[in-house]
């Protein structure tokens, strides 16, 4: 027989707030109780409270009062392994919870998640978080370019934000001042193999924002330095420093977002992101208008004659269209196109037939379609216009000249309907007649 479950073992029936307070301590690592009470503002803090120290009583979450110099701090919370495994869905974990995290980790932890809290409650109305993820979602492999060598940025968050225009992304580094200088600087190195490589262009459409946020603004700017000694200025990696890390709360909405370690401008949270933005918005606004003018282009096509035949005298070569159309009715469409003069109606009307076939009419593609009877007929109009044309020049030669055997051919090549004389023939008839007399006169 199994070994009875202890009590430890058991959990208690959990209510619908006691999941959603385990599942955010699972997202986030740590919450304090502050920061639990701002991202539920509609569950009394009371009610928080006593929910918090249930759970830590049935060991589903740890809970301390880090020591401050200055007043009591509140409480900080973490899932257990077992609270993990409620939310995960699994069997209880085997063995005791691991010991309470150091106060640093506690510290940094809760710095992460305060600034989830301070976006939450302070970005306008028509911005929301679409993602918020920790160390172990944010990282991001790539391989170095000078060495080949395969290395990873594990920025403390990736933030996602949603304005009106789309999405506004940042790698986010929180230092509350124990970072070294020397582990600032393998930070900023990180981060320019990563702009250098252009790794960002297999995760994201644009390059993200690094935020740096620590304690001093000579902190921040020293930062700065070191990334502007790796990647330069003209780098698409932007960086802002900020002094905030004591302040989070203020950290979406202050201008306090350094761009340049020796400049005096700062900004805020929304206009740094939507810098780092800007040259995507900028390639989309081109393409756009590049996509307005093609669309522009293609229906002047396909609604003006004149402008679709001007194209077609410059891309237009023999053969185009046989499948579709039959070389007869090509052969009078060049006939149209090698004058440079103003189309008459019937060229005119067949061009708008043509035009309303094209599937892409920038690449002068026409579509798989039959014609309809209405495009048949403007077609074999501009056939039947160009063959009364030419036997009447034809006549014109023969009245002129006579009708030796060579116009005699080319009446035949007309008669029979298959053919029509190209360009060189047309004009060579008085030639070709004015010669056949010579021979008969000799």
């Amino acid at each position: 027989m199994g070994r009875a479950s202890s009590a430890a073992d058991r959990t208690p029936p959990l209510s619908d707030l006691d999941l959603r307070i385990l599942d955010l301590l699972s997202h986030h690592r740590v919450l304090t109780q502050n920061q639990l009470a701002a991202i539920n503002p509609k569950t009394p803090a009371r009610t928080l409270r006593y929910r918090c120290a249930r759970l830590a009583e049935n060991g589903l979450a740890g809970r301390s009062r880090p020591y401050r110099e200055r007043g009591s701090a509140p409480f900080h919370l973490w899932p257990t392994r077992k609270g993990k495994a409620v939310v995960k869905g699994g069997p209880p974990p085997r063995g005791g919870d691991r010991s309470e995290p150091n106060p640093l980790f506690l510290s940094h932890a809760a710095g992460l998640s305060e600034i989830y809290v301070a976006l939450e409650r302070t970005l306008p109305d028509q911005v929301r978080i679409a993602r918020f993820e920790r160390e172990g979602e944010a990282r991001e492999e790539f391989t170095v370019l000078a060495s080949r060598e395969k290395r990873a940025i594990a920025p403390d968050l990736f933030i996602e934000i949603e304005d009106q225009d789309g999405s506004l992304t940042a790698f986010v580094e929180l230092d509350m001042g124990s970072m070294s200088h020397r582990r600032l600087a393998q930070k900023a190195a990180g981060y320019a193999d990563y702009a250098q490589a252009k790794a960002w262009q297999q995760q994201h459409p644009f390059c993200p924002a690094l935020l740096f946020i620590t304690t001093t603004e000579s902190r921040a700017r020293s930062f700065l330095a070191a990334m502007r000694r790796q990647v330069g200025r003209e780098s698409l990696l932007l960086t802002y420093a900020c002094d905030l890390a004591r302040e989070l709360e203020r950290c979406a909405v202050e201008e306090r977002w350094l761009l340049d370690d020796e400049g005096e401008g700062m900004t805020d949270l929304l206009g740094a992101l939507m810098e780092a933005r800007r040259p995507f918005d900028e390639w989309k606004e081109r393409q756009a208008a590049e996509r307005r003018e093609e669309e522009e282009e293609r229906e002047r096509l396909r609604s003006d004659p004149e402008a679709l035949a001007e194209r077609l005298r410059g891309e237009l070569r023999r053969g185009w269209g046989d499948d579709c159309f039959g070389r007869l009715a090509t052969d009078a469409l060049l006939l149209s196109l090698e004058g440079e003069g103003t189309l008459n109606e019937i060229e005119r009307k067949a061009l708008e037939a043509i035009g309303g076939m094209l599937a892409e009419p920038l690449a002068l593609r026409l579509g798989d379609r039959e014609p309809t009877p209405s495009e048949r007929e403007a077609i074999a109009a501009l056939v039947a216009h160009h063959r009364a044309n030419q036997v009447k020049r034809l006549e014109e030669a023969a009245e002129r000249f006579g009708e030796g055997p060579k116009l005699r051919h080319r009446r035949r090549w007309l008669e029979e309907g298959d053919f029509l004389l190209g360009t060189d023939s047309l004009d060579g008839l008085n030639r070709d007649a004015e010669q056949d007399r010579e021979n008969a006169a000799e």
